[in-house]
């Protein structure tokens, strides 16, 4: 009975995430870029959910998610920030462009988002935010230093909000897998 959304749940974790809430009795409001069209309409056909295209990069995305969630849905009672790109190449190689697409995307669309959604969390005293971050992010790797500071971000991010709304009914993890197929 509760409402999710998933960002990147076109395909991978995202969409296998999106099942389990789904099986476990949850709306899922499945987010993705407008580009993953036909994978995320499957994704939110096979958990009986709603297909939400939406670039999470975009500044006013967080707000528009959580209001379209609110409209629809009546609310937002789990998030998970899921969506993520990578832009690999060493350091000394990487462009401006490269690294500031990767923050935004994997990082600064998880604060928009979480911010968004907490307002309404606030308000129910209940919430469930679940941060995709990485196992690189406590290891390192070369050639992946925006992929690996937008992780580690969302590790200290988690940490933050944690620490804030915990004490209002709000909980607030990071989940750092390895490497996926």
């Amino acid at each position: 009975g509760k409402v999710a959304v998933v960002t990147g749940a076109a395909r991978g974790i995202g969409a296998t995430i999106a099942e389990v809430l789904a099986r476990d009795g949850a709306h899922v409001i499945c987010a993705d870029i407008p580009a993953a069209g036909e994978a995320l309409a499957e994704t939110a056909n096979k958990v009986n959910g709603t297909a939400f295209p939406l670039d999470v990069s975009a500044p006013d995305a967080g707000s528009k998610l959580a209001e379209h969630a609110l409209e629809r849905h009546g609310g937002i009672d789990i998030i998970v920030n899921n969506a993520g790109i990578t832009r690999d190449t060493l350091a000394i190689r990487m462009k401006d462009e490269d690294w500031d697409a990767v923050i935004q995307t994997n990082l600064s669309s998880a604060f928009t988002a979480c911010r968004s959604a907490i307002k309404h969390m606030m308000k129910n005293r209940s919430g469930r935010i679940i941060n995709v971050s990485s196992v690189v992010a406590l290891a390192g790797n070369a050639g992946q230093a925006n992929y690996i500071a937008s992780k580690a971000g969302l590790i200290g991010l988690t940490k933050a909000l944690a620490k804030e709304y915990g004490g209002r009914g709000i909980t607030v993890n990071a989940i750092a897998p390895a490497t996926t197929a």
